[in-house]
């Protein structure tokens, strides 16, 4: 006779089991991670390096056993952080807390986790890009990908768009240059895309000389709305809202002193 459960496990409906591994057994699929390589993400990735040195990895990284080996599938930035911080910070970190996809999920099921499951640093509006041209190449319908991310049919083409921007301006959103919605706004408002392009690349070497980012007025579009400033400064800003934080009752917003400033400014704070 089994014995009776107790605890948390007397609630629990089915197995979460919970696993320790060494993180030096975790594999990463090229091209899988859509996060693309930028400032921001080399500095959320050392700032988690260095919280993991002192108190491990807390929340666990999602893997799948393929071929004998554990490929990451959600938490990618979590293991290239835990690698950091045994190498650059001299961690003594011996395992990590990985928990198990589901072997019936299909490609383009973990594709979508990447959206719906991110509990660390939100995809950037480029990155969410990525993955809805991902789906949309596994033969997802628009209409789908719409219901399971909760995003309306019309938001998710617009984001699908910055794909047909320029290469240059393109490079400019991922660098964090200037935000996804001014892009578009110039693009859409040039005449043609390499007058777009000129325009924003001027743009981006002037405000770089002045340690900032690209601003509506820079590209000629005068005084930004409240909206368009308060999207763009979800688009700065690192946002945790992890189970952990919000547990507590809060998430937790870091924004760019200049950003926040701009909306006291509208504001009239």
């Amino acid at each position: 006779m089994s014995a009776k459960a107790t605890g948390i496990a007397a609630f629990a409906k089915g197995r979460t089991d919970i696993h320790r591994v060494s993180p030096l057994k975790l594999f990463i699929k090229p091209n899988w991670n859509t996060r693309d390589e930028s400032p921001e993400l080399e500095a959320h990735i050392d700032m988690l390096a260095q919280s993991i040195a002192e108190i491990g990895v807390k929340e666990p990284i999602s893997v799948r056993l393929e071929d004998g080996k554990l490929w990451v599938i959600n938490g990618h930035c979590r293991t290239l952080a835990t690698l950091r911080a045994i190498e650059h910070y001299k961690a003594e970190i011996k395992t990590v807390p990985v928990i198990a996809e589901d072997r019936y999920a299909n490609e383009a099921d973990l594709v979508l986790q990447q959206i719906v499951r991110n509990s660390g640093k939100p995809l950037t509006t480029m990155e969410q890009a990525k993955v809805f041209k991902k789906l949309l190449d596994m033969g997802w319908q628009q209409a789908e990908i719409s219901k399971k991310v909760g995003m309306s049919n019309g938001r998710i083409s617009q984001i699908l768009d910055l794909l047909t921007m320029p290469p240059l301006v393109q490079a400019a959103v991922i660098a964090g240059a200037l935000s996804a919605s001014l892009a578009q706004q110039t693009v859409k408002a040039a005449e043609t895309p390499q007058a777009a392009s000129q325009a924003i690349t001027g743009a981006v070497a002037a405000a770089k000389s002045e340690r900032r980012k690209v601003r509506p007025a820079d590209l000629g579009g005068g005084t930004a709305n409240l909206k368009t400033v308060l999207r763009d400064a979800f688009e700065d800003s690192d946002i945790d809202c992890s189970e952990e934080i919000i547990a507590q009752g809060i998430v937790s917003i870091d924004m760019p002193v200049e950003t926040w400033n701009r909306i006291r400014k509208l504001l009239e704070l």
